[in-house]
């Protein structure tokens, strides 16, 4: 949020760009509630169904917040298999946090 008067500057960038998201608890809960009842076997399941690699293990860490950051392709993967875009999640954490 900018104060009344100042200008806001925002930054795109290409996604196909990005090496890396910064990673931390609050996307770790955001994950895990878009992923909903579905198990994260199902999941990963569904990210390799997709063509995407994320073990169950890298999913768990990624849920609890224990990874600093995350790879663009494994979060693509990750999206794709929630049919929800990089950019939708990155913004509901924003909205929600």
């Amino acid at each position: 949020m900018t104060n009344k008067g100042e200008k806001e500057t925002r930054i795109y960038i290409y996604v196909k760009d990005v090496v890396s998201v910064a990673w931390n608890k609050d996307r770790g809960m955001l994950l895990k509630r878009l992923r909903g009842k579905k198990s994260r076997q199902k999941l990963v399941d569904d990210i390799v169904a997709r063509g995407g690699e994320c073990s169950h293990q890298n999913l768990k860490k990624l849920e609890y917040g224990e990874s600093e950051s995350v790879s663009i392709e494994v979060l693509e993967a990750i999206c794709t298999a929630l049919e929800i875009s990089i950019s939708a999640f990155l913004s509901l954490l924003e909205v929600t946090g």
